[in-house]
């Protein structure tokens, strides 16, 4: 489950949820492979706020997904892609981070049923 850090400056109003939910597109489309088919629903966004003037950009994306020879061999390419697809769809200045780690992964419902990361 890829996780997007969605860090807005004061220059960008609240996202809409279709907004958000066009970014979890993006980064779902941007860091597939032929090991991860990935949708909007795989994608979490956690929505912050800072000050423009401690920024690289209006919006900042921080990416946080599992390690796969092919995302990291790749991943400038994939960050450039996300930046470039955000940045046009809402005309703000967006820089996009990817790190890549070993992780493991347990979600939990309410009725108890459990999955794991494979």
């Amino acid at each position: 489950m890829p996780a997007c850090h969605i860090t807005l400056s004061e220059t960008i109003p609240d996202l809409a949820e279709r907004d958000i939910t066009m970014i979890r597109d993006v980064v779902a489309a941007s860091l597939r492979s032929r090991a991860w088919r990935l949708n909007r629903d795989d994608v979490v966004a956690r929505v912050q706020r800072a000050s423009r003037i401690h920024m690289l950009g209006d919006m900042e994306l921080e990416v946080f997904a599992q390690f796969d020879f092919g995302r990291f061999f790749s991943r400038d390419k994939r960050a450039q892609a996300i930046s470039t697809a955000v940045s046009a769809a809402l005309r703000v200045d967006c820089a996009t981070w990817i790190n890549l780690a070993m992780v493991g992964y347990c979600r939990v419902n309410a009725s108890g049923q459990i999955a794991f990361s494979s």
